[in-house]
């Protein structure tokens, strides 16, 4: 994974367009870094870049990201994150209190972090540092759970050939109680309307590229933008379907239900036509065999009629 492809796969994960955090693509980023270690920098580069971010929305899925990756990449993140100053740049978010979602989500990372990386005397000194500049300026910190687990997750690898596919609990706290699905459930108590609106832009804008889409050039289906915008929709309706069977709110719970039906019916719409397209580049396969065999057939005609009787 180059520098660009680490920008750009740190910022879909982070993007404003997600209604939650995409756990398939952190997971995805950090089995990246656990199969080549040198990627680290690159994606906590990337990754301070989007905390640097004035969406608070986007700051959160970035940290979220970056726990993620905490108690899953093991020493070169660790290292990466004090080397890139990613923990002064939480302190001064906290400082400038601003979004108050985002400056308890940082406490509550860096009070666990500077605990699970031994306090002044571990490896990383600089993780209690940062807590100790915070509390000694008066920074209350949030009550932690107690069963909340500092236990690093050891870090897990797939070959470049194997499908990747999120293990149950994965990027959640080792020895934790609470599931991915939890987790999940967990994020969507706090969506609102807001949120289901932005899940609506979302879909808009793929429903007009779908529409943009000629019926002479239908290979536009694959184009990078519509691909992202089916990946983000997709993410979305996960996310929609953990709102339909957690939520108390009968009006959020309708206007989820309907979004859930129309994105269902958009993504099937889009399936439909790569499958055109997945149909019209088979038959033109087969014909391109049938015309080589049939030249081959020819050639071997000519040559059977070119030899002396």
């Amino acid at each position: 994974m180059s520098s660009a492809s680490a920008t750009v796969r740190v910022e879909k994960a982070t993007s404003d367009l997600l209604i939650g955090p995409d756990w398939t693509m952190n997971m995805d980023i950090c089995d990246s870094i656990n199969s080549d270690q040198w990627q680290a920098k690159d994606v906590v580069k990337a990754v301070k870049k989007r905390l640097q971010h004035k969406n608070p929305r986007v700051q959160f899925l970035a940290l979220t990201l970056l726990e993620t990756m905490i108690k899953n990449c093991g020493d070169y993140v660790h290292f990466q994150v004090v080397d890139r100053d990613i923990l002064q740049e939480m302190i001064k978010i906290v400082r400038k209190k601003t979004d108050m979602q985002v400056r308890d989500k940082i406490l509550v990372l860096l009070d666990s972090w500077q605990e699970a990386f031994g306090g002044p005397g571990g490896k990383y000194p600089q993780y209690y540092w940062a807590y100790t500049e915070l509390k000694r300026t008066g920074v209350q910190f949030p009550q932690r759970s107690p069963d909340s687990a500092l236990i690093f997750t050891p870090p897990v690898t797939y070959p470049a050939s194997a499908s990747r596919h999120p293990q149950p609990g994965y990027g959640i706290p080792s020895g934790s109680p609470v599931s991915l699905d939890e987790a999940m459930t967990s994020e969507m108590a706090n969506l609102s309307l807001a949120d289901l609106d932005r899940v609506r832009s979302v879909m808009d804008l793929l429903s007009d590229m779908l529409k943009a889409v000629s019926q002479d050039d239908r290979e536009a289906v694959k184009d990078e933008v519509i691909t992202d915008l089916v990946n983000q929709c997709s993410s979305n309706r996960k996310m929609l379907m953990q709102l339909v069977n957690s939520t108390g709110d009968e009006h959020l719970l309708a206007q989820g239900l309907t979004l859930n039906d129309e994105l269902q019916s958009l993504l099937a719409k889009h399936d439909a036509i790569a499958s055109v397209v997945l149909l019209y580049q088979l038959k033109h396969l087969v014909l391109l065999y049938q015309l080589k065999r049939l030249k081959q057939f020819r050639g071997q005609v000519l040559l059977f009629h070119l030899q002396p009787q």
